[in-house]
C-alpha cells in the first residue's frame, strides 16, 4: 500500500497526524491527501528509519459541571521539545468548543452537601471569624447585638484561633452589644407607642370639651 508524508497537521474523529509523519493509506486516500500541500507521496516502504505515525484520539472537553462540550475544531501541532527532553516528539492540541447557553448550564453540586442541608434558600451565610482578620472581626462585632456577639466569640474561642486581640476585649464587646440591644428596644417601644397613639389606641390624653 502507498505511503504519504504529512506536511501539515491533519486530524479527524479517530486519527491525527503531524508534519513529518509517514502514514500507510489506501491508494484512493493517497490520491486525495497527497496534494502537495497537506501531504506528498513517499516511497512504498517509507524513508529509511521512518516510524509509523502516532495515532491521537481527539480529546474530550468537559465543563466545570462535568458535562461534555461540543468540539467545533481540533488541531494537533508539533512544537519544540523543552530543554533536556531528548529526542521525543512534542505536540500540542488546539481545541475550539461551543460554550453552553446560560440556561443550559448547571450549577456544580456543593463540595459538602451536609454543610448546607439545613440552610434556607437565599439565606445569608453566617459571619465566620475564622475567615477574617482581627480588625475585621472587631469591626463586625461593633455593630451586632449580644446574641450574635456571643455566637461569634464562641466560634472564635472554641473553633478558631482564640486570638488574644479579640478575647481580651470580650467583656467590652458584650457590654457594647447589650447597650445596642437596649437602645434598639427603646426605639422600637417608642415607635410602637407612637403608632398606638396614631390609631387612637389611648395613652395620649384626649382634649376635654364641655358645654357651658
Amino acid at each position: 500500500m502507498p505511503h504519504i508524508r504529512v506536511l501539515e497537521a491533519i486530524a479527524g474523529a479517530d486519527f491525527s497526524w503531524v508534519p513529518g509523519d509517514v502514514v500507510e493509506v489506501s491508494e484512493e486516500e493517497a490520491a486525495s491527501w497527497a496534494d502537495g500541500h497537506r501531504a506528498v507521496l513517499a516511497d512504498d516502504g517509507g524513508p529509511a528509519g521512518a516510524q509509523p505515525a502516532m495515532v491521537h484520539q481527539e480529546p474530550d472537553v468537559v465543563g466545570e459541571d462535568g458535562r461534555p462540550l461540543e468540539v467545533l475544531a481540533a488541531t494537533l501541532d508539533e512544537v519544540e521539545a523543552p530543554d533536556g527532553a531528548g529526542g521525543a516528539r512534542w505536540v500540542r492540541w488546539s481545541v475550539t468548543v461551543r460554550l453552553p447557553a446560560d440556561g443550559d448550564r448547571q450549577t456544580p453540586a456543593p463540595a459538602d452537601p451536609a454543610a448546607v442541608q439545613d440552610q434556607e434558600p437565599g439565606a445569608v451565610k453566617a459571619f465566620d471569624p475564622r475567615e477574617h482578620t482581627n480588625r475585621e472581626v472587631l469591626a463586625y462585632l461593633d455593630g451586632v447585638g449580644e446574641q450574635e456577639a456571643l455566637r461569634v466569640l464562641g466560634v472564635e474561642a472554641g473553633e478558631g484561633e482564640n486570638r488574644a486581640g479579640i478575647g481580651k476585649l470580650r467583656d467590652q464587646v458584650l457590654q457594647a452589644a447589650r447597650e445596642r440591644d437596649a437602645a434598639e428596644g427603646a426605639g422600637q417601644a417608642g415607635a410602637e407607642k407612637a403608632a398606638d397613639y396614631s390609631r387612637g389606641g389611648g395613652g395620649a390624653p384626649a382634649p376635654e370639651t364641655r358645654d357651658w
